[in-house]
């Protein structure tokens, strides 16, 4: 039942991000935001990828590309971090952990 109800909410929340990267206006930002929002949906089905593996949804070789879609994404949006993470404002106390550390 929670599972359901995570997935849920995850639909509801990947829908909403992509309209509101579609309304966007052309340029560096809805491409960072596209990127985010690929990188939020891939990390979803990577978290569930034994359930999409068990019901056939997903083969082997596909989930390991999922895997490294997420890990490459990463990389891309490695250098935004600090841009992203002042955009969701989290105030800088909050921030303490050395692998936040730019």
């Amino acid at each position: 039942m929670l599972f359901a109800a995570r997935t849920h909410v995850d639909r509801v929340v990947m829908e909403a991000f992509a309209e509101a990267v579609d309304e966007m206006d052309e340029g560096p930002a809805k491409e960072l935001m596209d990127q985010v929002c690929s990188l939020y949906a891939l990390a979803s089905i990577e978290e569930d990828r034994a359930w999409f593996l068990e019901h056939g949804r997903l083969n082997t070789t596909r989930s390991r590309a999922v895997t490294a879609q997420v890990n490459t994404l990463c990389q891309q949006l490695r250098p935004h971090v600090s841009t992203l993470v002042d955009a969701l404002g989290i105030p800088d106390g909050l921030i303490t952990a050395p692998i936040a550390q730019v």
